[in-house]
């Protein structure tokens, strides 16, 4: 697989995960509580491990240096903003992580902050993914010659093994099987 199919590819992924997100948050609403605090916190994982630890490591590590070789900006470009929402989505997952940890404890306010942050992370991510899908990708399919994409799949593979580890990306497509089944089927 080449690597930009690579990317889309996770982002079909982490488009499902945010689906199971939004129907947590609307169960959280209906009800004021957290049903299945384990479901949110392996899409917490999720987000950490898998989006932004691996997937985002692979561009920022990698393709966007590589776009940023052949005249792609980061400084009010293309880059630069994709950089920015990466940092705005850490930010909502640690703000996701803390409100889903104090209503655990029974914190009403902050069952409403995690659907809040939720929301967010939401509206954000699919924002980003359609940018990256739409302009990114493109770009770089345009721009990067062969023999680079062959560089940043070896980039991507490295990554994968070094950031989180063999096994880690089955086991993730296997909890989002699970969770698929049971909240979007």
């Amino acid at each position: 697989m080449n690597p930009i199919d690579e990317l889309l590819a996770e982002h079909e992924a982490v488009k499902t995960t945010l689906k199971v997100l939004k129907r947590l948050g609307e169960d959280v609403a209906e009800t004021g509580k957290i049903a299945n605090p384990e479901h949110w916190a392996q899409l917490l994982d999720f987000f950490i491990i898998f989006v932004d630890r691996c997937h985002h490591s692979k561009e920022e590590e990698q393709l966007f240096p590589a776009l940023e070789a052949v005249g792609v900006s980061r400084a009010g470009g293309p880059v630069g903003v994709m950089l920015k929402e990466h940092q705005q989505g850490r930010a909502l997952v640690a703000e996701m992580k803390t409100a889903l940890d104090e209503t655990r404890s029974g914190d009403k306010v902050a069952a409403r902050n995690l659907i809040r942050h939720a929301n967010d992370y939401i509206m954000l991510l699919e924002i980003h993914i359609d940018k990256e899908n739409s302009v990114l990708f493109p770009m770089a399919e345009k721009h990067l010659p062969k023999s680079k994409m062959d560089d940043l799949k070896k980039g991507f593979d490295r990554i994968e093994e070094d950031k989180i580890g063999a096994g880690k990306h089955e086991y993730y497509h296997q909890m989002l099987d699970a969770l698929e089944k049971e909240y979007l089927s």
